[in-house]
Order: C-alpha cells, then sequence, then structure tokens
C-alpha cells in the first residue's frame, strides 16, 4: 500500500514538474496555424478569412475591437469614444504611449497620434492619395456619412 501511494506520488511530481517546465520552453515560440495562406499582408486588400487572421488581427491594431466571444466593441488604440446623434460624427479618445513596432528595415521616430488615423482614413476617401486605389478604391461608407469619395 506504501508503495503505491509512494509510486502516485513520485508520478503526480513528475508529471506536474514536466508541465511547468514544458511551458517554459513553449513560452519563447509562438506556433499559428491557419486554414490557408494569406492573400496578403494588407488588410485593405485582402478579402479571405486567413488574410484577417493572419494580417488584420495578428499585425495591425485598430481603433476599437470585438470583445471575445460577443458582439460587443471594446477599446483598442482608441481608449473611448462618442458617437454623435445623427451618427456622422465619431471622436475618439487615442490611447497614449503606443509605439509603432521597430526592425532593421524600420526605426520609427514617433509615438502613434491622430495623424495615424486621418491617413488610414483618408487614403481610402481620397482618389488622389496614391494608395488609393489600394483597397479597390470605393468605399460608399463615406458617401452615406454625406463626406464623398
Amino acid at each position: 500500500m506504501k508503495s503505491t501511494v509512494l509510486r502516485a506520488v513520485l508520478t503526480s511530481s513528475l508529471l506536474a514538474s514536466s508541465v511547468l517546465l514544458g511551458g517554459q520552453a513553449y513560452a519563447k515560440t509562438l506556433v499559428y496555424c491557419s486554414e490557408a495562406n494569406p492573400e496578403t499582408f494588407n488588410p485593405a486588400i485582402g478579402t479571405a478569412d486567413s488574410t484577417m487572421d493572419a494580417a488584420a488581427k495578428t499585425i495591425f491594431n485598430r481603433l476599437v475591437e470585438f470583445k471575445p466571444g460577443t458582439t460587443e466593441v471594446g477599446p483598442a488604440l482608441a481608449e473611448s469614444w462618442e458617437v454623435s446623434a445623427d451618427g456622422k460624427i465619431y471622436t475618439f479618445h487615442l490611447r497614449h504611449g503606443v509605439k509603432f513596432q521597430s526592425n532593421d528595415h524600420f526605426t520609427p521616430s514617433r509615438e502613434f497620434n491622430a495623424d495615424d488615423v486621418l491617413y488610414t482614413f483618408n487614403r481610402q476617401r481620397d482618389a488622389s492619395n496614391p494608395y488609393h486605389k489600394l483597397g479597390g478604391g470605393a468605399y460608399e461608407y463615406f458617401n452615406a456619412l454625406g463626406m464623398g469619395t
């Protein structure tokens, strides 16, 4: 009886330590599995779920995002926001201290600010913007908001 209990305790200890130590080894590596390769890493022109999963959700931050498991919108780059009574004016209060990621080819010298948000929307809205046609060039929601394209 004592040997059975001792064996159970030792086995449990070994299993627990292997789980804890194994978790440390995996903490340094991220493995991502998707159902397909992304079409592109630019979510403005991607239409497949694999593009949205690999690029939009993983690489790009958004002003707001859905709270996991719900359809409720929560803060992301915007800490809070207000919508006008007519639904045409959105005021976003941006998080401070957000930095762009750096690498060997890109070393940003400033933090995220409202100009970055404006650039993103103007790129879609303004046909004279050199990146306007990347996403197809037709953004009907601007017309619905009375902003034209």
